[in-house]
């Protein structure tokens, strides 16, 4: 059942794709810092270089790989491969519908994994340690884990907050606002959210969107963008940085923490792991 309502979110957000921007896409500022940190785990083969990107963000397939790099998109949704996936014209590149949870690859087999907002668009905890298991897995030794994580403030803002910030002309971007609402209603006991109770809780704040887009100056068709989320109760993950670091530590170590410098940037952080045998 999960599976169907996860579907369903992602064929609406694959409709949406174009619309979507910064901070739930990266920026070129993460580009550049994603890349520096995955050259490590770039260097060690001196014939070829695999790398799994999770997902289709063209932002990641289409990084200035070096070319001897094989890149293999691995997503579970055949709406976002179709709307958004296209082949790396430099290098090696081909993509499959598949679980991040069961990927066909072998033990100790690939050089780098690297993602954009993973463990969000998981369902739960549970759904994102079984992610990191299998990560670590594949990796081979020398591998690094790259993902750029959205987490919640240690100490949660409410929906209040939220709605002061935006009158008082602190949030820049609708999908900034989304975010911020989002993480606003995660339970802390949970770490994860329904899709629907983001809608419920974004429509309950801003009734008016005609309002809402004369007092921000953005377009409609950006904020009706939340419409995808109506009537979905398929799951997003919102960890801590604590409660990440608790998750991964099972399976990898966290090596590097770096952030961009855009809104938001601080709930966006880009880890860099390694597998927890792989300290040096």
């Amino acid at each position: 059942m999960q599976n169907n309502l996860i579907h369903g979110v992602w064929r609406n957000h694959s409709m949406n794709w174009s619309l979507v921007g910064s901070p739930l896409r990266p920026t070129e500022e993460d580009q550049r810092i994603m890349m520096m940190l995955s050259i490590p785990a770039l260097s060690h083969s001196m014939e070829h270089t695999d790398v799994v990107v999770l997902g289709v963000t063209p932002e990641l397939v289409h990084l200035s790989w070096p070319c001897n790099t094989r890149v293999q998109a691995f997503d579970h949704s055949a709406d976002m491969i179709a709307s958004v996936w296209y082949p790396n014209s430099r290098n090696s590149s081909f993509v499959q519908q598949v679980s991040w949870q069961n990927m066909p690859l072998s033990d100790n087999s690939v050089d780098l994994v690297i993602g954009d907002g993973c463990f969000t668009v998981l369902p739960s905890a549970d759904a994102c340690r079984v992610v990191l298991a299998e990560s670590a897995r594949v990796l081979k030794r020398t591998g690094l884990l790259v993902l750029r994580c959205f987490i919640r403030p240690e100490r949660s803002e409410t929906l209040e907050n939220v709605f002061a910030a935006l009158h008082a002309g602190m949030i820049g971007s609708f999908d900034a606002l989304k975010w911020r609402v989002a993480m606003a209603i995660t339970p802390d006991e949970e770490l994860s959210v329904a899709v629907t109770d983001i809608y419920a809780a974004f429509e309950m704040l801003f009734p008016d969107r005609d309002q809402l887009a004369k007092c921000t100056g953005w377009s409609r068709t950006a904020i009706d963008t939340i419409g995808a989320y109506k009537g979905m109760a398929a799951r997003y993950t919102f960890p801590t940085m604590s409660e990440l670091r608790k998750l991964a530590s099972p399976f990898v170590d966290v090596f590097d923490i770096r952030q961009g410098h855009y809104e938001l940037a601080e709930r966006c952080p880009i880890f860099c792991f390694k597998p927890v045998d792989c300290k040096s």
